[in-house]
């Protein structure tokens, strides 16, 4: 029987400790750790047991917290050690809470790949108090502003309803300037109650009409001058087209010289070297002299050397 329960106390200890051992091996219990500080400013919302979080996961909490130097308090920090690798150089600590009036947790923001592993042990300063806190000191600058505003309104008002105040008296000289000017009908009268105006502005806007009339006249005249010298224009356009025909006719005539200047070269060759044939070399020289007199009768007939020719000379056979 003594044997039986002592069996029995042996497997519920055993189970026990089983239960224990799995539940500690799931809660990381018994999973290495190591140690990193936090340095900040203010110890308000830490205190020893709170989380710390990368990205939602807690991966370590606070072990101690204590004051460091004046102002100043160190909080020691106790992470899982398969999370170090996101300690980093540039890695940043921040202080958040859950929600407006939720718990306080450290919130890790890793650092980039490129950075060194930070050492176990290195100290970390808190970059910044996130939560209720931080909202109301964010809060507090605009609080301030806006009391200043609204003194600023209430004195506004103050002004504008004392009777003695300076709002109140402008308002009372620019209705004693208006009864003033109304009486006596100066120049406010003049503007926006005397008919005289609208009168003058009538006579000004009909002789402005008048004047545009004489400007559409001069304009009309001018058209007309125009037009008049439409047959001069047309004659000089005549004698340019004039022009252009002679300085052809020149170039024709140049052509048809050219042959008459060879014959001449070929003659006075011919007269230096024959001395017997001196009847082929008159001859030659008529049929040069009767082309010479055509060119020049083609020259008189030519603009503006025209004349009216009575009887037109016979034609010579060539030589």
């Amino acid at each position: 029987m003594e044997f039986r329960v002592g069996l029995f106390l042996l497997v519920v200890i055993v189970t026990m400790v089983g239960v224990i051992i799995y539940v500690g091996i799931k809660k990381d219990l018994f999973a290495d750790r190591v140690t990193y500080y936090v340095v900040s400013k203010t110890g308000e919302n830490i205190e020893r047991g709170i989380p710390v979080r990368l990205s939602g996961f807690r991966i370590g909490n606070v072990e101690q917290v204590h004051l460091d130097n004046i102002g100043y308090i160190k909080v020691e920090l106790e992470i899982l050690a398969k999370y170090q690798k996101w300690f980093r150089k540039d890695s940043k600590i921040i202080l958040d809470q859950e929600g407006i009036i939720g718990n306080s947790y450290f919130k890790l923001i890793p650092g980039s790949d490129g950075s060194p592993l930070l050492p176990e042990g290195s100290t970390i300063t808190l970059s910044k108090v996130a939560g209720l806190s931080e909202l109301i000191q964010e809060a507090e600058p605009v609080i301030q502003n806006l009391k200043e505003i609204v003194a600023n309104i209430r004195t506004i008002t103050d002004n504008v309803i004392d009777k003695n105040g300076h709002v109140q008296s402008v308002l009372a000289n620019a209705e004693e300037i208006t009864r003033l000017i109304l009486q006596n009908r100066g120049l406010l009268y003049y503007l926006t109650q005397d008919p005289r105006p609208v009168q003058s502005m009538d006579a000004i806007l009909a002789k402005t009409e008048h004047a545009v009339g004489n400007i559409d006249l001069l304009v009309q005249n001018t058209t007309h001058r125009v037009d008049d010298l439409q047959p001069i224009q047309d004659e000089l356009i005549l004698t340019l087209q004039e022009g252009q025909k002679f300085i052809k006719g020149l170039e024709s005539l140049r052509k048809e010289l050219a042959p008459t200047l060879a014959n001449v070269q070929a003659i006075s060759a011919d007269v230096k070297n024959a001395t017997t044939n001196l009847v082929e070399l008159r001859r030659q020289s008529e049929y040069t002299m009767r082309l010479g007199t055509e060119l020049l009768q083609r020259l008189k007939e030519t603009w503006p050397f025209a004349r009216k020719i009575l009887q037109e000379e016979p034609a010579y056979p060539a030589p």
